[in-house]
């Protein structure tokens, strides 16, 4: 009507407040023989509330579609550390060996959340070849994995009653086939009664249909596992000789910890004209094939699902670094005009031991939580050699 008005561009935040913590930490000190074994250790808890959340969805009743921040959440962090060292435990001649080892374990626990988060980070399921669900669960952690159990490929295209192997059709909760009043198996669909709706067939992936009602959807999507480690840490030792010469050797672990592995999803999805890796020239190709690669489909098909199928154990051991040093005699080095000399060499990444099938299994845990593998350049090996002079 030609008057001036204000519209707000944003709601007040008037109860928005910091995250609140809780903790408490129980440690020792040991020292044993004159301390040459030493050892401490920690164990921990901390309680967060007030989880501060940004650019939430709420009802769109308040006019607006999402606020910036809000607190709507309680975590706990647990966890513990034990440190190992020695100094001078075995002495054999000149020779000195001592020994350093590192535990620790961390765990969250999603103890509350608001209504709104919960709604705003579990939304529906997509129905799309590679996509896990997002979801924030109270009583399990940050970092946890949901999606399908994989249990192989149908062998064939249509169920026989004679005829042993596996075939798409719905079975009851004690595995028998469900007939219909016509006496016909009941066929197996994916998304049953939705726009991505699909039979499954001969040579497609077998996903666990856990609610045993004949379609698979978002209801049997499971908890898959935890992309926080159970273990992790190092170890090492030094040998010395005479003071001068020593050597020192370092590994590092990480044991439990759960890996999306992106990479080998999209070598083996057969989906595109992509580069493929070389497991699937086993995939199905006729009825009765045995195998775990699903047929190949170009731009059709469900055959990566998000399931644990490309979920992998990240546990390694990895032998980080060798160093070799040495320190000439300052007898000999005096004559020279020198004080101090010393060379060093040091090997780096050397060898790592693990059954994950990527390139390096010490993937880093993302800002969802994940642990996702998109095939990164790998940690290279490498030396490095170093001079000390000193006048």
């Amino acid at each position: 009507n030609g008057i001036a008005t204000i519209n707000p561009s944003s709601l007040k935040l008037t109860n928005l407040k910091w995250e609140r913590s809780s903790s408490y930490n129980l440690g020792f000190n040991l020292g044993l023989f004159d301390n040459r074994v030493t050892a401490d250790g920690n164990v921990y808890h901390r309680r967060t509330t007030d989880l501060l959340f940004e650019n939430q969805s709420i009802p769109s009743s308040t006019g607006f579609s999402s606020i910036s921040y809000i607190n709507a959440g309680t975590m706990d962090n647990d966890g513990w550390e034990l440190n190992l060292n020695t100094n001078n435990l075995i002495r054999v001649g000149k020779f000195v060996i001592d020994f350093n080892a590192n535990f620790s374990n961390y765990k969250n626990t999603i103890k509350e959340l608001d209504e709104n988060v919960l709604d705003s980070y579990n939304g529906d399921f997509n129905y799309q070849n590679g996509s896990y669900l997002s979801r924030v669960q109270v009583g399990n952690s940050f970092g946890s994995i949901y999606g399908f159990r994989f249990q192989g490929v149908y062998q064939y295209d249509r169920y026989e009653a004679n005829r042993g192997g596996t075939c798409p059709v719905a079975h009851d909760a004690e595995g028998n086939v469900v007939f219909d009043s016509y006496g016909e198996a009941v066929p197996l669909y994916f998304a049953y009664g939705t726009s991505s709706a699909m039979k499954f067939r001969g040579g497609d992936a077998i996903y666990e249909d856990v609610n045993h009602d004949g379609t698979i959807d978002e209801l049997d999507i499971v908890y898959l596992g935890n992309c926080n480690p159970k273990l992790n840490g190092g170890f090492g030792f030094t040998v010395r000789y005479n003071q001068r010469l020593s050597l020192n050797a370092f590994f590092n672990y990480r044991v439990g910890n759960k890996i999306i592995n992106y990479a080998r999803m999209n070598a083996e999805s057969m989906y595109s004209n992509d580069n493929q890796c070389v497991s699937v020239n086993w995939r199905w190709r006729t009825d009765g094939d045995v195998t775990e690669i699903p047929r190949a489909l170009y731009q059709d098909g469900l055959n990566y699902l998000g399931s644990d199928r490309f979920v992998e154990d990240g546990s390694f051991l990895r032998f980080k670094q060798l160093t070799l040093n040495y320190s000439f005699d300052s007898k000999v080095i005096k004559s020279w005009g020198l004080n101090q000399l010393g060379v060093s060499f040091t090997l780096n990444n050397i060898l790592t031991w693990t059954k994950y099938s990527g390139v390096d299994p010490e993937v880093s845990i993302n800002g969802k939580g994940l642990c996702e593998d998109w095939s990164k350049t790998p940690r290279s090996k490498y030396f490095t050699l170093g001079l000390t002079v000193g006048f």
